[in-house]
């Protein structure tokens, strides 16, 4: 054991020496993770508002009504209003002026056409400058001349007795004449009941809870949530790429002849390998130590202990095993460090450390399973995000800790008849 120890501290001090590459792949996942934090947190999300110009060259009944459906506080929550008069041309040049997404014209005779039942037309200048904003406009508007058009039908014989009534449209009614239209309509919707209620498609609604203060989020801010949602995929596959590095010094120790002197000395081949394994799994472990630092600082709320603790051994356990075996396979130093390359960046995609889950293709999330650091990953999100216990996560430590002995054992044997072949030395 003292001989083991004794390799593990050499290895650590070497890196001490030259710690520019281990530092590299220790901060790349908190770079990662708090740009994306940065990006997509911050400040509450606020819909943006369509800010719509209205034309009304009519001033009738049916034209304030098309304009006030725009100001009610079901309408006023999405659409900013103004009314303007005398636009020239299309109005494209106001638009670019008052930054507007839309404008809505209402053409003189527009509510004459409405009661009459004549055709009608409402004009919607959209802005060029915009993108999906004067779309909103467009869809709100269709809606509403589809209702008018509906309305104009429905209630034909009361618009009539509106239409001819004195002083209509622009004026008011006498009280009988209100009174005489107001019985004709009751009397239209009474009879269209039956077909129009109870309605075949309802549309039913929920708002999301928030949560409450007793369970707050991991982060506490949108900011710091983001970062501990996207922190544990990151730095899995770093702490992959960490242990590649440590197990790839064996050939790059061949190449330097150095591995000739310690296997002339007193140190069988297997132990070699062992302290070499040893190192790996120790810079491994105290790099996941800092980065867990970083998100303890971070998070608001506490994390499983021992759920933490021993995931955390089995990740690195899987991550040593991993990285042994693929350098036990490879013919050289580069094709070793290609092949883990490769592998290591598919099991992050396909383990959603770079891109969610149920973003990813379907054929992608098939072969989910297959990877460690899915494994991982969703077992540290289970833990941060879910509050999750060590039952919750004893699936994910077994397969961790399964895998990783297996590859271990099995790169034993690879390394151990490379070095005895004198294939490394």
């Amino acid at each position: 054991m003292r001989v083991l120890l004794a390799m593990v501290g050499k290895d650590l001090r070497r890196r001490v020496r030259s710690p520019l590459s281990t530092l590299l792949l220790l901060l790349f996942p908190l770079i990662f993770a708090g740009l994306i934090a940065v990006t997509f947190g911050g400040a509450e999300a606020k819909v943006p508002k369509v800010r719509l110009l209205i034309e009304d060259r009519d001033g009738g009944l049916a034209a304030q009504l098309v304009a006030a459906a725009f100001q009610r506080n079901e309408a006023a929550q999405y659409f900013e209003t103004e009314k303007v008069e005398n636009v020239p041309g299309d109005g494209a040049a106001l638009l670019e002026e008052k930054e507007a997404a839309a404008l809505l014209r209402l053409p003189a005779g527009f509510s004459d056409a409405v009661l009459a039942g004549r055709p009608a037309r409402i004009e919607l200048v959209k802005s060029p400058a915009q993108s999906i904003l004067p779309d909103v406009a467009e869809q709100v508007t269709t809606v509403l001349a589809d209702s008018l058009s509906a309305a104009s039908r429905l209630l034909r014989g009361p618009l009539d007795q509106i239409r001819t009534a004195p002083g209509a449209p622009q004026g008011m009614p006498s009280d009988q004449r209100v009174a005489e239209i107001s019985v004709l309509i009751n009397q239209v919707l009474t009879r269209s009941r039956p077909y129009l209620f109870p309605p075949v498609v309802t549309l039913e609604t929920a708002t999301r809870a928030e949560p409450k203060e007793s369970n707050p989020s991991p982060g506490g801010t949108p900011t710091g949530s983001i970062f501990l949602l996207v922190l544990p995929g990151i730095a899995v596959y770093s702490l992959f790429n960490l242990a590649d590095q440590g197990m790839r010094d064996l050939l790059v120790e061949a190449r330097l002849k150095t591995l000739r002197r310690q296997l002339a000395g007193p140190l069988a081949a297997g132990r070699v390998v062992v302290g070499k394994a040893l190192s790996t799994a120790a810079v491994s472990g105290l790099a996941l130590l800092v980065l867990t630092g970083v998100g303890a600082a971070v998070a608001v709320r506490g994390v499983s202990f021992a759920g933490f603790v021993l995931l955390s051994i089995a990740v690195v356990l899987a991550a040593t095993g991993f990285a042994s075996f693929v350098f036990g396979l490879a013919h050289g130093e580069r094709q070793g460090a290609t092949l883990a390359s490769i592998v290591s960046l598919v099991m992050a995609f396909a383990g959603g450390s770079f891109i969610p889950l149920n973003s990813l293709p379907a054929a992608l999330r098939a072969v989910s399973p297959f990877s460690l650091i899915f494994w991982a990953t969703q077992g540290y999100q289970k833990l941060i995000a879910d509050g999750a216990g060590v039952r919750a996560v004893l699936p994910h430590i077994g397969i961790l800790a399964g895998v990783g002995a297996v590859l271990l054992a099995l790169s034993a044997v690879l390394w151990r008849r490379r070095l005895l072949r004198g294939d490394l030395a």
